[in-house]
């Protein structure tokens, strides 16, 4: 699988303009190739705030134009960011700059300096651990609902911790990077724990077929 970007590297494509490997196939000579496509991409707070909803037949954008509607999920998850950075920030004892972006970056700057139990990371078990759990949620979070490249897939299963049906967002890019969030609970699932909702699904499908 592919392995999943380091903190830093995550607060920087949440506030700061990237480049984003999009996959395509050709054939040639009888053989397919898959080679990646190097895009231009705006900061993903940025694309939440320009999001516009995909429908299942979207499934790229070519590049970043205004957009007559706002999607409210993308809308949603940007306010949620946004409160959830400010409030470590004060938490931390330093105000809050005020912008997201900002905020954000700001975060990424005090974790260094912030309480850690060691190297056993569990959500709650120190400030610097819960930080950059919530700062791989935003990122993952950001990446499925903003529908900048690529729409998300919503199944019509229940997400496996909050019951809520339909509220699943999944992102699939490329057959080694696949992601998820219910939309509901906020939780989401990346490259280490996408078999556990993989295995939900399957078994919730089986379960509703033998109905």
């Amino acid at each position: 699988m592919t392995n999943r970007p380091a903190i830093t590297d995550m607060v920087a494509q949440l506030t700061r303009p990237h480049h984003h490997a999009e996959p395509y196939t050709y054939e040639a000579g009888g053989t397919s190739y898959t080679q990646r496509h190097l895009v231009h991409a705006p900061a993903l707070l940025d694309q939440l705030q320009h999001a516009t909803p995909l429908t299942g037949s979207d499934h790229t954008r070519s590049g970043y134009t205004s957009r007559p509607a706002a999607s409210i999920e993308a809308l949603d998850t940007w306010a949620r960011i946004d409160i959830e950075a400010a409030r470590w920030v004060r938490d931390l004892g330093e105000d809050d700059p005020g912008d997201t972006k900002h905020c954000v970056r700001y975060l990424g700057s005090l974790l260094p300096s912030t309480e850690t139990c060691g190297s056993n990371p569990r959500p709650d078990c120190c400030a610097r651990h819960a930080i950059e759990r919530d700062i791989r949620r935003w990122w993952t979070q950001a990446r499925i609902v903003s529908g900048w490249d690529t729409a998300a897939w919503k199944p019509n299963n229940t997400c496996p911790l909050c019951a809520t049906r339909g509220s699943l967002r999944i992102r699939i890019d490329g057959a080694n990077d696949v992601s998820a969030m219910c939309i509901e609970c906020r939780e989401t699932w990346d490259i280490e724990n996408i078999p556990l909702l993989a295995e939900h699904i399957k078994i919730e499908n089986h379960e509703e077929d033998a109905a």
